[in-house]
């Protein structure tokens, strides 16, 4: 599956210094696909594939939840753009 996280951080230095740890411990059943920081590094948007929710989290908190808030989303793709599979989309009027 693929997982969206919102990253809301409150210690800039910290974060990404925990991130520039983190990343070359990666255990085998997760993948980091995009990682997309604004400029100052306060916020962050990362798609990650695992088999659950709780696996990212678990890794995530360990590193960085000391230095901010990180909300968690299931998504339908990593790649390319998608449309939510449990939403009936009709066709736009004439």
């Amino acid at each position: 599956m693929f997982v969206l996280v919102q990253h809301y951080v409150t210690d800039v230095q910290t974060f990404w210094s925990a991130v520039q740890h983190a990343l070359p411990t990666l255990p085998p059943y997760l993948r980091l696909h995009q990682c997309l920081p604004t400029r100052d590094g306060s916020h962050a948007v990362c798609v990650w594939e695992a088999d659950s929710i709780r696996d990212v989290r678990s890794f995530l908190e360990t590193y960085v939840g000391h230095a901010g808030r990180s909300l968690y989303f299931p998504v339908e793709n990593a790649d390319g753009i998608a449309m939510p599979s449990e939403v009936a989309i009709t066709e736009p009027a004439e």
